[in-house]
């Protein structure tokens, strides 16, 4: 099959944090004690930073794709 392009592995990892996030808040709802806070400040508190270097990683190998892309032309 085709190569998944690095625009939908961008939206494939966003969309699948912020459903991540959305499941997180139903939890806690219900889960309220210091294990969720624990939780919370060791794993959902520290996803954005690995995100967006997961993003800028993507966007550099698109770049560097399309850079040799052109020198092959």
């Amino acid at each position: 099959g085709e190569p998944m392009s690095h625009s939908s592995s961008k939206g494939m990892i966003t969309d699948a944090v912020k459903h991540l996030r959305a499941s997180w808040l139903r939890c806690k709802s219900s889960w309220t004690d210091q294990n969720a806070e624990r939780f919370e400040d060791e794993y959902i508190a520290r996803l954005d930073q690995p995100v967006r270097q997961a993003c800028e990683a993507i966007d550099r190998l698109q770049s560097a794709c399309d850079e040799a892309r052109r020198a092959g032309e």
